[in-house]
């Protein structure tokens, strides 16, 4: 951990270093990203700056409370292409086959209750070669699974590993450095 964040260090975050981690695993202007577990959108705002008025963020999460504020931040960075999606405990989501260039799935993996039935719907909604890029956060503690192992189950669902980056990041509002898994559908 890198100390508390101040809202400066915040607006720095949703402005630039945002940005430019997420050009640097590999989001592209106009592409369609989807953010599981999007929170207050720490991800999905620069996420959308990134993919600009062409592309679309799908912003997830199961807290209407935080969809709504991420609407409001959306609002006034009057930012129109994030779309948000509110899900219950039903991993389905309501987009269609081979949709999604880009799927971020941070410090989410190790809540969700069937992490092969997330994995599936990801895949049914990457396209051919989409990314998804992984940050489990947690998956020593509390999914008992070192790195490789988690590797390991993504690849079982279809996914090819493509790289492992050591990256500073964003975390429960405070700056961390962690490793970034990305795959490629295949």
């Amino acid at each position: 951990k890198c100390g508390n964040m101040t809202s400066s260090d915040m607006d720095k975050w949703m402005t630039y270093q945002g940005i430019d981690f997420l050009k640097d695993i590999g989001m592209k202007s106009g592409q369609v990203v989807l953010d599981f577990g999007c929170k207050h959108g720490t991800y999905a705002i620069p996420a959308a700056m990134v993919v600009g008025e062409h592309g679309t963020v799908y912003a997830v999460d199961k807290s209407k409370d935080v969809l709504d504020e991420l609407a409001n931040k959306a609002g006034e960075k009057e930012l129109k292409n994030i779309e948000r999606i509110a899900v219950k405990d039903q991993i389905k989501l309501l987009l269609p086959n081979e949709s999604v260039d880009m799927i971020l799935l941070y410090d989410v993996l190790h809540l969700v209750e069937s992490r092969e039935r997330l994995l599936a719907e990801l895949y049914r909604v990457s396209k051919p070669l989409g990314i998804l890029s992984v940050y489990p956060k947690h998956h020593e503690k509390d999914m008992n699974m070192d790195l490789d192992e988690v590797k390991e189950e993504i690849e079982t669902m279809g996914f090819r590993f493509e790289k492992k980056c050591f990256k500073t990041l964003m975390h429960d509002d405070h700056l961390e450095q962690g490793y970034i898994l990305n795959f490629r559908k295949s």
